[in-house]
C-alpha cells in the first residue's frame, strides 16, 4: 500500500472521519474471495507545521496501530524543498518576464522504490501466488509490467474510484478494485488497540 496515495486521494479532504483505519481488515473487505497473508504499508515520517504541529505525533501512533494488527510498516524519507515557482494565476513583471516565489516545498522520498522493490522481491520469492497494490502512481507501471509478464497476478486497489491511471491497463494488471465510503466504514480500528507488549494505542481525539 501506498500510504500517501492513499491518505492524499481518500482520507485527507475526502473522508477524512475514516482516517483510523484498519488496512488489513480493508485489504480482506477489497478480496473477499483471497486469504490476505500480509499486507504492507509504505509511507515516510511527517515533519510538524505551522499549521499542524501534531502531525508527526498522530502518524506515529496510528503506524504503531498499524504494526500491532501485522502490518508490516516500511519508511522512505520526507524533507522540505526550497525552490522558485511561478505565481498562479501567471503574472508578468515591468520587464514582462514570468514573477515567481521562494516555496517550501514537501517532498517525499524512497517510497515508491521501496514499494516496488518488495514487490519484486515477495514475487521472486513466492511469498503468495497473487499481488495487490494500492496507488495511483503510474511509476509503479514498470515493476508491474515486468512482473505481468511473467506471469505473476498483480491488481490494481484504485485510490481515485474510475479516475484512476489507465497507464495501468498496459501493465498487464489482473484487475482493479475500488474504496468506496462503505469500506471504508467498514475497516476503521477499534479506538484502542492493543500491541505485542500489551500496550495501548489509542486514537487520537484530534485529527484535523
Amino acid at each position: 500500500m501506498d500510504g500517501f496515495s492513499l491518505y492524499k486521494a481518500l482520507l485527507q479532504r475526502r473522508y477524512p472521519e475514516y482516517k483510523w483505519l484498519d488496512v488489513r481488515e480493508l485489504a480482506k473487505l477489497l478480496f473477499p474471495d483471497r486469504e490476505v497473508t500480509g499486507v504492507t504499508f509504505f509511507t515516510a515520517p511527517l515533519k510538524p507545521t505551522t499549521n499542524d504541529p501534531g502531525v508527526g505525533q498522530r502518524q506515529q501512533i496510528y503506524l504503531r496501530a498499524l504494526a500491532a494488527t501485522g502490518v508490516d510498516v516500511v519508511m522512505g524519507t520526507f524533507h522540505f524543498v526550497r525552490q522558485y515557482l511561478p505565481l498562479h494565476p501567471e503574472e508578468l513583471d515591468s520587464e514582462g518576464k514570468v514573477v515567481t516565489v521562494r516555496v517550501k516545498r514537501p517532498e517525499e522520498k524512497g517510497t515508491d522504490v521501496a514499494l516496488a522493490t518488495h514487490l519484486i522481491i515477495d514475487a521472486i520469492d513466492e511469498v503468495s501466488d497473487s499481488f495487490a497494490v494500492v496507488t495511483n502512481d503510474s511509476d509503479l507501471v514498470p515493476p508491474v509490467r515486468a512482473l505481468s509478464s511473467r506471469g505473476v497476478d498483480v491488481a490494481l486497489v484504485s485510490v481515485a474510484e474510475e479516475r484512476y491511471n489507465k497507464a495501468f491497463h498496459s501493465a498487464g494488471i489482473s484487475g482493479v478494485r475500488q474504496i468506496r465510503r462503505g469500506t471504508l466504514a467498514a475497516s476503521q480500528l477499534p479506538d484502542a488497540v492493543t500491541d505485542a507488549d500489551g500496550r495501548t494505542i489509542r486514537k487520537p481525539p484530534s485529527w484535523p
